[in-house]
């Protein structure tokens, strides 16, 4: 199981962590940590990671963290990925699930589904750092003190979410019943920024990261650093002043550490494809992924994280022998997101006649291993919003094993989900580096393009611009839910028709839709319990 990797302890007996939070409104089952006659510290960090990848207490399912949803669509991951994704140019789901249709075109509200879960499972995750530093506070021991780094770390990575996608939150460092107040977005950077730079050593603190982890999964100071880079590069976003050469400065420190883009793939698998298959922890991916969210097809189950996103971008065409015969190591196949014209034109031109066949065929001739479009019997526009057949397939995700070929489990993922990998330094790096350039990339800001141009096996090339990056960012990270708050950082989401995508805003072409939507409302049923709390703007309060 790999969330074994995180501590070698008797630790994954993770007891149910129904912890009483100060957000009135996150509903887990209810028991005392306070009544506990054995707490184990072990199992409650380890639950402070698992709350990456699971839902619950046993999984794929059942005893699930948290009341009043479906569990199987609670997971962090899955709701990052419908709300960073389905918002966008890169994909669209044909479901009428409840949550998935508002997505789509733009139009969601306070009482959102999707929308509430992540929130919940955000705080969710913070109750459980906060449990974990409660109960260790006052340690002088070195390996708790590098723990406790870690749990401020996890901590400070749930409220980068909350305040990229909700904005004006709650910041809570105690478990406690009194209500909790409301803050500014740029408060909630200013906590998020202050914690990063005491647990990377740069602010007084005992409680520092390790300079390299312990063990594959957890975090360290790199970790803090790409943290630190996105934080950042979305500064202007959320606190209206810009922090570029901020950004560049910790990209930088990622780029020079001891970590570094996975260069070297098989005989049937790039490089850029091993970051994204079922043994992405031992095949070299390991070095270049610094924070994951871990899966197990045997012991780490889900029915969201990596296999949301395979399943839900396959149907059963793509393994048949008689049509696609593409290998992708799950028998699940469920047939929901695919990807707009515009995301395609990243790669082709509109009119280009692409060759039909599976991500192998289509990268060798887009000339870029991070073309993995399935194109068979499938049309590039979105004509029909129902169809899944219209709007070529993504598989960027894989439970194939590029080492042995075979998963765990023919259903479950091994595949981990990067959180953050260096890849991310180079472009915000680049990025950085255009934004004090008015706008085109010096020479050193080409050169980390042209790293990961060159990892893909595409193009070289001799200038960069804003406009380019946009795009650079949607071929490297495609997927990888971080599409929404690149778009906005561009200036290419809501309240401008500058740049269109289909079904934009409910229009097949594409319409304009309110700048309001570029953070999401604060969940009706807080504002309902906690009178604290006031409603982003643009939203009914």
């Amino acid at each position: 199981m790999k969330l074994r990797n995180i501590l070698s302890a008797a630790a994954l007996s993770l007891f149910t962590l129904g912890l009483t939070s100060c957000v009135g409104d996150l509903h887990v089952d209810s028991i005392n940590p306070q009544q506990e006659q054995a707490l184990n510290l072990d199992a409650l960090f380890n639950k402070m990671y698992a709350n990456l990848s699971v839902t619950g207490q046993k999984g794929p399912d059942g005893n699930g963290d948290l009341d009043d949803i479906d569990e199987g669509t609670s997971g962090l991951i899955r709701n990052l990925w419908n709300l960073n994704e389905l918002s966008t140019d890169e994909a669209k789901c044909i479901w009428g699930d409840p949550g998935i249709p508002e997505l789509n075109h733009n139009s969601w509200s306070d009482a959102h589904p999707l929308s509430q879960a992540l929130y919940y499972r955000l705080y969710f995750g913070i109750t459980l750092a906060n449990h974990y530093l409660e109960e260790t506070e006052g340690s002088s021991d070195t390996n708790v003190l590098t723990q406790r780094a870690e749990a401020r770390f996890m901590r400070a990575l749930h409220y980068y979410y909350l305040l990229d996608l909700y904005g004006n939150v709650s910041i809570v460092e105690k478990i406690s019943k009194d209500l909790s107040s409301q803050s500014t977005r740029s408060q909630v950077f200013e906590f998020i920024e202050k914690e990063l730079k005491a647990i990377v050593g740069e602010g007084g603190s005992n409680e520092v990261l390790a300079d390299k982890r312990a063990k594959y999964g957890r975090a360290d100071k790199v970790a803090g650093y790409m943290l630190l880079a996105r934080l950042y590069l979305n500064s202007a976003v959320y606190t209206g002043t810009a922090r570029w050469q901020e950004a560049k400065t910790y990209a930088d420190k990622v780029i020079a550490s001891s970590y570094h883009l996975n260069t070297t793939g098989t005989s049937t698998y790039s490089a850029f494809q091993l970051l994204f298959m079922g043994d992405n922890d031992t095949n070299g991916a390991q070095d270049e992924i610094l924070l994951p969210a871990l899966y197990d097809g045997q012991q780490t189950q889900s029915w969201g994280g990596t296999l949301f996103i395979l399943a839900s971008t396959i149907n059963s065409k793509v393994t048949d022998p008689a049509k696609g015969n593409y290998p992708v190591g799950t028998t699940q196949a469920w047939g929901g997101n695919r990807t707009t014209k515009q995301f395609a034109m990243k790669f082709f031109d509109e009119k280009e006649k692409v060759p039909e066949g599976n991500p192998f065929v289509v990268a060798k001739y887009a000339k870029d291993d991070r073309a993995l479009f399935y194109t068979l019997e499938r049309k590039m526009s979105m004509s029909d919003e129902g169809d899944f057949e219209k709007g070529f397939g993504y598989i960027k995700f894989l439970n194939v094993h590029a080492k042995t070929g075979s998963p765990s489990d023919d259903r479950f993922m091994d595949t981990d989900f990067p959180m953050l990998r260096v890849a991310e330094a180079y472009l915000t790096s680049a990025e950085a580096d255009a934004r004090m350039n008015n706008g085109a990339c010096t020479s050193d800001g080409v050169s980390k393009i042209n790293a990961l141009r060159a990892r893909a096996n595409a193009a070289a090339v001799t200038a960069f611009d804003l406009e380019d990056l946009c795009d650079e960012w949607a071929r490297e990270f495609a997927f990888e839910a971080i599409r929404r708050p690149t778009l906005i950082r561009f200036g290419k989401f809501g309240g401008q028709i500058g740049y269109k995508w289909e079904w934009m805003g409910g229009d097949k072409e594409g319409a304009r839709f309110s700048e309001n939507f570029n953070i999401f409302p604060i969940p009706v049923n807080v504002l309902n319990t906690n009178g604290n709390m006031k409603q982003n703007p643009g939203y009914a309060d």
